[in-house]
This record gives structure tokens, C-alpha cells and sequence, in this order.
């Protein structure tokens, strides 16, 4: 399960800071429902300005101690389509959507998604600081390190779900640099995956994501208004690949709406590693990936 990071924005936006609060995020890829909890009465820090290095180090150096916890559970919608179209209720509708014989537009659509819901614990910190050069009166920028672990019970391969209990930890740093033209967001994760059923591969894994959006940048500009994503997966118990993921993302903000519609672009290869027994895959596979979404 991924943490989906724009989900943080709302979180952000709600923790000023009260003792707990209740937050949920709707969207076609990543919906959820979220409880936070700060286990102290201290403020969150606010540093001044700082530069994106100095936020990596100030986070690195205060994440020991864990100051707020999140409790949320999320649903994956448009990966739970794609298996309901390939059910034998819908198999014929499902079967309407092949291209090729090795492209069908469920696939494309939802590939990258191997899970249909999970359950997630995060703890961690925050800090606050200003983006060098955006001044006194400027927004504030924030930044957060933590730890993140998942659990749920199903599997998705090729939009069929498979009966297996996982979990998932993760360590993670997030930020984002607030400017009165841009906002620019980053993430950096390093991870384990641990199945129960055993013909599904446990793996680490390491991810990056930066996105950029300018609502008054021109549109065009995947520099100015876009991002990327990539992670980088292998087998614990061989160390070879078992899949890969670039995703970049072309974004259209809306700025008399206050809008942002996003449309991603990119490859989902897994390995012959990735599977055994009777899940096991006949070759490698690289699945194209289409992502439209809306943030509001």
C-alpha cells in the first residue's frame, strides 16, 4: 500500500495543533479515512529558512522520537473495478476492452496496484520552515519523517484477487516548498513487503516521487507543471528484480477553480521473479500505464 502523498495536503491543512483529528481524501486511485493523534502538547517546530538539504537534516536528526501518530484505512476504487470487469459476471465486458493480445484497457488503466484496501499505522514528525527567498510574510513550507506499516489480506494480480495476508514497513521523508508561484513536493521511501502466501514474492523496495505545479505556468510545461514517480523493487530472497515503475505525470491546474487535473503516463515491469508456483508468470512483463485524476 502506498502512502498517497497528496493526501497530506489535507492533513497539513487540519493539524494547527489540535489533540486529535479526522480527515478523508476521495479520489479514483487512493481514497481513505484517517484519525491522527499527537502524543504531546508541543507546537509543531518552525525553523526559519531553510533549503531542501537543511530540511532532509533537521527531519533526519528529530525523527528518534515519534510526536504524532495516524491511524487510516484506505480503498483503491479504480484497481477494485478492474477486478469486478474481469469477475465471470463481466467477463465479456472485460474482454471488450483488449487491444492486443498482450494490451487491454482495464490493465492500462490499473496497473501498478496490488492491493484492493489496507490498514496503516505512521509515526512520526513535522516541521514548518520557509522556502529561502520567499521572505518574511511567505507561506510556510513543511517536511515530515516517519515510520509506516500496512497490512491487508488480498492480492491483486492481473486484476484476479489472490487470498494472501501481507504487511508492509517503510521508512519515509516527505516535504514540500511553498513559493507565491510554485508549490514543489517531494518523497523519498525505503521499504519490505512480506506475503503469506507463499507464490507471491517478498520483496524491498526503494521509491521517489517529485511533482511541480505553477497555477499561473504555463500548462504546456511538463518542467513548470508535472511530475515523476519511480520505484525499484527486488526479491528478499534472491536480490533480483522483480519489478519496476516510472510514472510521469502531466498537470493542468485550474487556477480560477482552484483545480488540478493530473494525467499520468508510464511503464509497470514485473519480472518472472515476482511469482512462483501456480502464480508463476510465463515471461516478464511491461504493462503502459494511463493515471488521470483530479485533486481539488
Amino acid at each position: 500500500m502506498k502512502f498517497y502523498l497528496g493526501m497530506l495536503v489535507g492533513w497539513w491543512s487540519v493539524c494547527s495543533w489540535s489533540v486529535s483529528e479526522w480527515d478523508y481524501e476521495i479520489d479514483p486511485y487512493y481514497s481513505n479515512i484517517a484519525y491522527y493523534q499527537t502524543l504531546d502538547d508541543s507546537p509543531v517546530p518552525e525553523l526559519g529558512e531553510r533549503s531542501e538539504a537543511q530540511v532532509y537534516s533537521d527531519l533526519f536528526f528529530s525523527s528518534y522520537l515519534p510526536r504524532f501518530f495516524l491511524l487510516e484505512a484506505s480503498l483503491n476504487p479504480m484497481p477494485i473495478l478492474g477486478v469486478a470487469l474481469k469477475s465471470d459476471d463481466a467477463q465479456n465486458l472485460y474482454e471488450d476492452m483488449t487491444v492486443t493480445q498482450k494490451l487491454n484497457l482495464v490493465e492500462v488503466a490499473t496497473a501498478g496496484f496490488e492491493e484492493p484496501y489496507a490498514v496503516s499505522v505512521f509515526l512520526g514528525n513535522m516541521i514548518k520552515y520557509r522556502t529561502k527567498g520567499n521572505g518574511e510574510g511567505g507561506a510556510q513550507s513543511k517536511g515530515f519523517m516517519g515510520y509506516l506499516a500496512s497490512y491487508g489480506h488480498l492480492h491483486i494480480r492481473k486484476n484476479e484477487l489472490v487470498q494472501d495476508r501481507w504487511g508492509e514497513f517503510e521508512w519515509k521523508i516527505k516535504g514540500d516548498k511553498v513559493t507565491a508561484e510554485r508549490l514543489l513536493s517531494w518523497s523519498f521511501r525505503v521499504g519490505t513487503k512480506i506475503h503469506d502466501n507463499p507464490y507471491v514474492t517478498d520483496e524491498y523496495y526503494v521509491a521517489i516521487k517529485r511533482e511541480r505545479v505553477e497555477e499561473r505556468g504555463d500548462i504546456f510545461s511538463w518542467i513548470k507543471n508535472g511530475g515523476i514517480e519511480f520505484k525499484y523493487r527486488v526479491s528478499q530472497r534472491s536480490g533480483k528484480t522483480i519489478g519496476q515503475q516510472i510514472i510521469i505525470d502531466k498537470k493542468i491546474p485550474l487556477a480560477d477553480r482552484g483545480w488540478i487535473f493530473s494525467f499520468g503516463v508510464g511503464l509497470v515491469r514485473e519480472t518472472r521473479e515476482k511469482y512462483s508456483g501456480p502464480l508463476s508468470l510465463d515471461e516478464s512483463s511491461t504493462a503502459f500505464v494511463l493515471r488521470p485524476s483530479m485533486t481539488f
